[in-house]
């Protein structure tokens, strides 16, 4: 599979993407798209959306499911590219792609479902109703830890309801997103409907998100980038931002404690760590800390550490050198200030650290609560174990937290997980299971600084922030 993208640019600037368990491994080299790039791209997916917000469901609903074909053809193919540019193991690629077939499956059926509502009127000759209309260009910026699967959440249900999309991945998985634009034209799609711009540079990003023919943006990544994108969008743009998430899990005394402990574990050191959902937190009722720590020690022994396409290998390297010099710095710093290491995954046989972006799987105690391991997201496969007097003393530690992305307790109280999910100030709350992992059909989205607000992705919600809704008075 060639990973070299089509989009031709103006200044003739180029970048790389590599492999993070190999740096000298090149996997692409693609264009960075220009202002004028930009622009051109947003003609051409204006001008698709003139005929595809016309073209009806009968028709739009076979070619996203179409996709979702061509996805599944080549899943050996796009297994191997995620996990050579991204750097996940081979096993958690080929999830992420089986998770973008079913969103584009699912995707197709909601092209059906652009439903209105009739109202009764104050005059009995009016008859009243809604439609719902598709916005036109909405422009999806996505990172580098979900290349294939985050893309597909955020352009299969737009396109589905009639828009055209303008899509910017991450350069570090720049391959990965140029084989989705590739095979939805070679599924059918219309040219341009889904159109690919490359890069980071600066003023093509301001004009991609400033641009008047731009309707939404949807944004997946850092807080940081998100304020960024806050203070550039033009207003009156539709925004849909996901971003950090700080997410902590309770412990109960009277939980699962070798569940718990093995569900917390992947969800901490999973994907490497580098997913907005992995755990970065563990407060754990004090009657019990000693035992749960000792179950956490254990499993963090049977996770190996290599490259990705490696057997046996079940935490590939990060997946940038950005990511790398900072996970090392705030081991560093955590240790130098105090914490413990309670338990650390193993390297596998032959690995020098050198050689990739490979950091070591730890789980740390006796952390400052001030201190970065502990307030703020890890984004990383590193996480903090501390005790606490009761689940009260945990949930307000969640809804005290400034982001309110995903929480999880583990009880086998009914009661005290029903409480729990109703009072925790969160977007997702998961009961006895890890924070990563979501289902295509319920909604994904986070509150507080997690958030840009109303509109959460996935699911048929999904069509609340990629139509508009039309009010039409008819007189009889």
């Amino acid at each position: 599979m060639t990973s070299e993208a089509t989009i031709a640019s103006a200044s003739g600037v180029r970048f790389a993407s590599i492999n993070p368990a190999d740096p000298r491994d090149v996997v692409g080299s693609f264009a960075t798209a220009t202002a004028a790039d930009v622009t051109t791209a947003i003609g051409e997916a204006e001008a698709a959306h003139a005929e595809w917000s016309q073209t009806p469901p009968s028709r739009r609903a076979p070619l996203v499911a179409a996709v979702a074909h061509a996805i599944a053809r080549e899943t050996a193919e796009l297994v191997e590219l995620i996990t050579r540019e991204e750097g996940k193991t081979l096993a958690e690629s080929r999830v992420e792609v089986q998770k973008s077939v079913e969103q584009f499956n699912f995707a197709s059926q909601l092209a059906y479902q652009l439903e209105g509502t009739t109202f009764p009127d104050e005059e009995a000759s009016t008859f009243t109703y809604t439609v719902r209309v598709p916005l036109g260009v909405v422009v999806a910026i996505t990172p580098w830890n979900f290349p294939l699967s985050l893309p597909a959440r955020k352009i299969a249900p737009a396109i589905a309801a009639g828009n055209a999309v303008v899509f910017k991945p991450s350069p570090a998985t720049a391959g990965v997103g140029a084989a989705l634009v590739r095979i939805c034209e070679e599924a059918g799609l219309p040219r341009g409907l889904v159109r690919l711009v490359q890069g980071d540079d600066p003023d093509a990003m301001s004009a991609l998100v400033s641009d008047s023919r731009v309707r939404a943006v949807t944004f997946t990544g850092s807080d940081r980038v998100g304020e960024l994108l806050h203070r550039t969008v033009r207003a009156g743009t539709r925004l849909q931002f996901e971003l950090g998430g700080h997410n902590i899990v309770v412990v109960c005394a009277d939980a699962d404690l070798d569940s718990a402990a093995d569900l917390v574990v992947r969800g901490a050191t999973g994907l490497a760590g580098q997913a907005c959902t992995a755990t970065d937190r563990v407060l754990v009722e004090r009657p019990v800390y000693g035992a749960f720590r000792d179950l956490v020690a254990a499993a963090m022994t049977t996770i190996r550490v290599g490259p990705g396409a490696v057997a046996g290998v079940s935490c590939g390297p990060v997946a940038t050198a950005a990511q790398h010099e900072r996970l090392e710095r705030l081991r560093a710093s955590a240790l130098g200030a105090g914490a413990e290491i309670v338990g650390e995954a193993l390297l596998s046989d032959g690995l020098e650290r050198s050689s990739g972006y490979f950091v070591t799987p730890t789980a740390f105690a006796a952390v400052d609560e001030q201190h970065p391991l502990a307030a703020g997201e890890v984004f990383g496969p590193y996480f903090s174990i501390a005790p606490i007097g009761g689940v009260d003393e945990g949930l307000a530690a969640v809804n005290d937290d400034e982001h309110g992305l995903v929480t999880a307790i583990h009880t086998s109280s009914l009661a005290t997980a029903g409480r729990f999910s109703r009072d925790a100030r969160c977007g997702i709350v998961k009961v006895n299971r890890r924070t990563t992992g979501n289902g295509v059909a319920p909604p994904f989205g986070g509150w507080k600084r997690s958030s840009s607000g109303a509109f959460p992705e996935g699911g048929r919600q999904a069509l609340d922030f990629f139509t508009d809704t039309k009010t039409v008075y008819t007189g009889l």
